[in-house]
């Protein structure tokens, strides 16, 4: 019984959480990540833990979204960056998800070349297609 408990809190966390993404770039909004969304974000959080769903979801969020005041920058990309080096190295999946988010506002923001830059610092394992991803997206804007 415990466990479909927790999964039942699990799955209400999720929707709750894509609940707020929806509540936050819905139309007639300014489709802009501001502190206010961000405090309801957290309060979403409340454990202050991320799973892959709550990051994939702020991903998205992230991506959808015009623009995002530094708050969200400071919860977003210290968790992308834990959950895209949990194992090493950036893979496959890995790397469509940081294209997305790249590229998904029309082009690289400073915010995202600087945690780019960062992260391929940090990478234990460079991969020659992670190496490319980074030359062109920190060539482009």
């Amino acid at each position: 019984m415990s466990e479909l408990n927790d999964t039942t809190t699990l799955e209400a966390a999720v929707s709750s959480l894509r609940e707020l993404k929806s509540q936050i770039l819905s139309e007639g909004h300014d489709l802009h990540i501001c502190d206010v969304d961000v405090a309801l974000i957290r309060e979403h959080l409340a454990d202050g833990r991320l799973d892959s769903d709550d990051l994939l979801a702020l991903t998205e969020l992230r991506s959808e979204a015009r623009s995002s005041c530094a708050a969200f920058d400071e919860l977003f990309f210290p968790a992308f960056k834990k959950y895209l080096l949990a194992d090493g190295t950036i893979s496959h999946h890995e790397q469509f998800l940081l294209l997305r988010m790249l590229y998904s506002g029309g082009g690289v923001d400073d915010a995202e070349r600087r945690f780019l830059v960062e992260l391929r610092n940090e990478v234990p394992v460079l991969t020659p297609e992670f190496d490319d991803l980074c030359q062109l997206a920190l060539s482009t804007g």
